[in-house]
């Protein structure tokens, strides 16, 4: 993997040695890395499911707020990997691989850009910051994984926060067209949910 500073590539291979997963791996490290690296994401949009659904409107619009955020990741994400192609460790290859992945671009970590995007934005919303430091935590974790089980180097997850954090960033920039697209959402919502809001199934 070569960027531009062999210092930072030097790093980079350093850090991932340092992290990943050694080639004799107990089976209980085996399936919490395997947990954190693939299901684990399950929980970020399984929160802003229960947001939106069983909470008020403050947290609904903290859940648009992380979807607006969860965008502007991936499209920065998809410019970055037209511009910046790097192979997974496993395609050099590099240290030990436990986990099937196709090999495509590691750079940035796609499932670190959206569970950040998705953090951050409940942080700066306020009204769910507390699930927001969760999850936050939790993406930690899977940061740790996703190295660990060798699909990714520490210079992708690096990369991913400060996508994460520009995103965030952006989407509340946009507030007022974010306050727009709910108010249209929101009334859509009561029509389609009508019945559920009424019987007091989903708020």
């Amino acid at each position: 993997m070569k960027t531009f500073m062999p210092a930072v590539d030097q790093l980079n291979v350093y850090l991932f040695k340092l992290i990943n997963a050694p080639a004799g791996i107990s089976v209980g490290m085996l399936r919490i890395g395997t947990f954190f690296a693939s299901a684990a994401v399950a929980l970020f949009p399984l929160v802003l499911l229960f947001n939106w659904f069983w909470c008020g409107e403050s947290q609904k619009k903290s859940v648009l707020y992380a979807l607006v955020s969860m965008i502007f990741a991936m499209k920065i994400n998809i410019f970055i990997g037209i511009v910046c192609q790097h192979p997974r460790p496993f395609m050099i290859p590099i240290g030990q691989h436990f986990l099937d992945h196709a090999a495509n671009n590691s750079f940035p970590s796609n499932h670190m850009s959206l569970s950040c995007a998705i953090s951050f934005s409940l942080i700066a919303c306020g009204t769910l910051r507390q699930q927001g430091l969760v999850l936050f935590a939790v993406s930690m974790l899977v940061a740790w994984a996703r190295v660990y089980m060798g699909v990714h180097f520490p210079l992708d997850i690096a990369a991913s926060l400060g996508v994460a954090l520009v995103s965030a960033i952006l989407s509340l920039r946009c507030a007022k067209a974010v306050n727009a697209i709910y108010a249209y959402v929101y009334f859509r919502y009561h029509i389609i949910f009508a019945t559920g809001i009424r019987k007091r199934f989903i708020k």
